[in-house]
């Protein structure tokens, strides 16, 4: 049986909700009930970059295969797109009813999935011009 030993440990003062790779693997991004979205160096765990996500905790993000664009949703009810490196937001989805519980970008990264706490599960089109395929082929 071979023995598992962290390498890494971070901390910040919130409660962490999610935590992804950057697919070159050289970051973690990571959000919580602080409103924020972290940016962490995947070698020493140390924080790069805070930006705000948000009026409210923050509970979902996932990344494109590229790493050029985030999507994070909260308990604000908004889904959002953003820039990776800038840490803007490119675009922001309005429609859930309750807290965001999920999102996750499509393989073909033309489409965005969420899912909320009123229980409705709701498809986006990539937004024009962002992503990895020109975006929006199923439209906004």
């Amino acid at each position: 049986m071979e023995r598992y030993v962290r390498i890494i440990a971070m901390f910040e003062p919130t409660v962490f909700q999610a935590v992804l790779y950057h697919p070159d693997e050289s970051q973690y991004l990571t959000c919580g009930s602080n409103h924020k979205i972290s940016y962490w160096d995947a070698y020493d765990g140390s924080a790069i970059r805070v930006i705000d996500g948000g009026d409210e905790e923050m509970t979902s993000l996932d990344i494109e295969p590229h790493g050029e664009l985030f999507i994070s949703g909260g308990a604000d009810k908004l889904v959002k797109v953003w820039h990776y490196d800038d840490g803007l937001t490119l675009a922001t989805g309005v429609g859930h009813s309750g807290r965001v519980n999920g999102v996750k970008v499509s393989p073909d990264q033309e489409t965005i999935v969420s899912v909320g706490d009123e229980g409705a599960i709701m498809i986006w089109g990539m937004p024009e011009g962002v992503g990895g395929n020109g975006g929006g082929k199923r439209g906004k």
